[in-house]
């Protein structure tokens, strides 16, 4: 390949493929006693939406691989669903992932559930309502939890999001693709601006806001969820009708708070042929609101929630009714954290929507911000503007240095929170959560696009390693971090499971696999000795920067039976042999290593597996071009990790050995217990409260490892089923 120049994007354009002299032998030197830090089960979550099909996780395939995962939490209901969705209302639809199915699905894999509270159509009353629900101990509420979700515990939810971007709340002005400018209307009017000031004061103080025209479709909307007053078609005749409007409260002091346009013989099989252009949203906008059609304003009257429909001559089949209407008395983020927090203290609460300097830089706007503070603020790492372009040029090893660029921002982002904290007198530690995050957002890709492949992969494995290393060093205060996301169907290849024909493992998936098993439990940090550097343009004016071309990590399994490394090998031209150097303390006595690979130009991708006996303390693992590589070292002997202490003074396990029952007794509120086989497969993993017995009945004879994981105490205790 050549060296480009280009300068369209932000720092990466092209990469000159030149790696840099090195000389002798690129080696690690492995330490006898590594400095260890626990990776936190909040910082390996997914969002998992709502509206997904139970098929999709009630089958041993998904139950098989997302184990593997080490999964933690659980976004929920996620995305922009969120803003609008009833949780009662969607318990009846049983084959879907409403709360009553997320219950078993938390005990299942012993994750968490974070929440993203309703938004824009609801309360903060309402929203102070539901964390009781979830989380308080009162009779009241355990009988109400039985009812509903025939399951009477507190699920516990200690994180919460107020809403996710303000979009359906305020005429989905913020959306994943962008901001609509504009409110639209019937042909010949004129717009009515959108500014972005105005719809982030709504989102942090709430308001009024009038619910009529329509705006372009993007974010996953269709032209009629873009029509921004409440649509409603009918198939039988009636005489009156009461309809129960999408964001009350509506304004009962205007006479003109609310207009009624009845369409007759409205085609709805026409509407659904229509496109998602500006002129197909045009077309079905001047369809259903000619003036010619509003009702008289004595045909209908209203009420705080609903309008009362008597129109001469009723309601008729074909009839497709639009309500545009004054929304009033919105609730903004800081009645919704201030009323939550009400109802149980506790938990942590986070903003989703970035200030804009109108805000930032206005006192008063300081002053109720450090009122009512958040304890993270939520970031959406979507760098599609970057990487889509890039590989789409075949510029492969800047596309994952971008995920590192990444979580850079996000360092950058908490120094900014840090200082504002001291510059605003907030009274608490803001920290962020990376809630959506992923080399592109693309719904609709076409066959064979690099991010489907290896560049997928590598970014996935890069953005999470590198966020982990940050989290540990405090470098980031993280709070939550959700991959967006678990499962997806169609085109979408952002996901860890795809949906078509058969559920399967996606790339992604996959390299999310490779860093779990490696670092996802118990990281420490590597040197090496010889380290390789490539160069990239790393600016705008095709400035060249030197980097690693190998990104490394340690790591140690859950039951410290094995030494782990993962490798990021960023350089797309050339492989590398790395010496791993193992001290004998170790006493390895074999060596496993996975590479994930490909061609980086369409989806083709290999993944390996080798295993062999360990004969000598060194091993040579060979690095290919533009590859994730994870290496097991299994010991028997000890890393001098000593945790006996804290388990004497915080757990009591007896009788062991064990023939029926396993008794823990333990001083913590809340604990994550995962029992592994020998040969480190999992057999349970479940959330304990205090003291537990464990059935091992059914166990076979032979040696089990019992982690206990608890806030940044991970510590792991041999068990003889006997």
């Amino acid at each position: 390949m050549t060296v480009t120049t280009k300068s369209s994007y932000l720092f990466i354009v092209c990469c000159c493929f030149v790696t840099l002299l090195t000389f002798g032998q690129i080696s690690i030197q492995l330490p006898e006693s590594p400095t260890i830090d626990t990776i936190q089960k909040s910082w390996k979550g997914h969002n998992h939406g709502a509206f997904s099909d139970t098929f999709l996780f009630n089958n041993q395939v998904f139950v098989d691989s997302f184990s593997t995962f080490h999964p933690g939490i659980i976004r929920w209901p996620a995305g922009n669903r969120s803003q609008n969705y009833k949780w009662e209302e969607h318990l009846s639809e049983t084959n879907k992932f409403n709360l009553k199915n997320v219950i078993p699905f938390l005990n299942q894999f012993g994750v968490d559930l974070q929440v993203v509270t309703n938004f824009g159509n609801g309360s903060a009353t309402e929203s102070a309502e539901f964390v009781k629900f979830c989380n308080s101990t009162d009779p009241y509420y355990t009988n109400l939890r039985d009812s509903l979700l025939s399951s009477p515990n507190p699920i516990k939810v200690k994180y919460w999001e107020i809403g996710n971007e303000s979009t359906t709340a305020w005429s989905f002005a913020w959306s994943w693709l962008g901001f609509q400018d504009n409110i639209r209307f019937r042909t010949g009017e004129p717009l009515k601006p959108l500014l972005k000031k105005d719809i982030d004061s709504l989102y942090y103080y709430g308001g009024d806001f009038f619910r009529e025209g329509w705006v372009e479709v993007i974010g996953g909307i269709n032209l009629i969820e873009a029509i921004l007053g409440d649509l409603k078609f009918y198939e039988n005749d009636i005489t009156t009708d009461t309809i129960t409007i999408d964001y009350p409260k509506l304004d009962v002091l205007d006479t003109n708070a609310v207009r009624v346009y009845r369409t007759s013989n409205f085609d709805q099989v026409w509407s659904k042929t229509l496109g998602t252009s500006l002129a197909d949203g045009q077309v079905l906008y001047d369809s259903i609101s000619n003036p010619n059609n509003l009702l008289a304003a004595n045909e209908y009257s209203w009420n705080e929630t609903q309008v009362i429909l008597t129109p001469i001559g009723g309601l008729k089949a074909s009839d497709a009714l639009l309500i545009e209407y004054n929304s009033t008395g919105h609730d903004g983020a800081f009645a919704f954290r201030n009323a939550m927090k009400a109802a149980d203290p506790s938990i942590e609460i986070g903003y989703a929507t970035v200030l804009q300097p109108e805000l930032y830089n206005n006192s008063t706007f300081q002053q109720d911000f450090a009122a009512s503070p958040p304890d993270f603020m939520i970031v959406h790492s979507y760098p599609g503007g970057k990487t889509q372009p890039l590989a789409e040029n075949g510029d492969f090893s800047e596309v994952v240095y971008v995920a590192k660029d990444e979580i850079n921002s996000a360092v950058d982002f908490q120094a900014l929170w840090n200082q504002r904290e001291i510059d605003w007198s907030i009274p608490n530690d803001v920290g962020i959560a990376i809630t959506e995050w992923n080399i592109n957002l693309y719904d609709g890709a076409p066959e064979n696009h690099p991010h489907r492949g290896i560049s997928g992969g590598m970014y996935v494995a890069s953005f999470l390693a590198n966020m982990f290393e940050s989290a540990v060093q405090d470098s980031i205060d993280l709070r939550v971090n959700n991959h967006f996301a678990l499962i997806a169907s169609g085109n979408n290849f952002i996901h860890l499971f795809n949906s078509n024909a058969t559920l399967e493992t996606s790339v992604e998936g996959k390299a999310t696999q490779l860093v779990m098993e490696s670092i996802g439990e118990k990281t420490f940090p590597l040197s090496i000795t010889n380290m390789p550097q490539i160069q990239i343009i790393g600016n705008q004016q095709g400035d060249l920067i030197t980097i690693d071309a190998i990104e490394k990590w340690g790591g140690v399994s859950i039951d410290e039976s094995s030494v782990n490394i993962l490798f990021i090998n960023r350089d797309d031209q050339q492989s590398y042999d790395v010496n791993l150097q193992i001290p004998s303390s170790y006493l390895a006595n074999s060596i496993s290593v996975d590479k994930l690979y490909g061609t980086m130009f369409d989806q083709n991708i290999t993944a390996s597996f080798q295993e062999e006996v360990l004969s000598t303390n060194n091993y040579l693992v060979n690095l290919p071009a533009f590859s994730v590589t994870s290496v097991k070292i299994a010991i028997q002997g000890s890393l001098g990790i000593d945790e006996n202490e804290l388990l004497n003074n915080e757990f009591n396990v007896f009788p062991n050995p064990a023939s029926s029952v396993l008794h823990i007794q333990s001083k913590k509120e809340e604990y994550l217990l995962t029992i592994y086989d020998v040969s480190g497969r999992m057999i349970q993993r479940s959330t304990k409260h205090f003291s537990a017995s464990i059935d091992v009945n059914e166990f076979a004879e032979g040696l089990y490892f019992f982690n206990l994981q608890t806030g940044r105490d991970n510590i792991t205790f041999k068990v003889i089923k006997k």
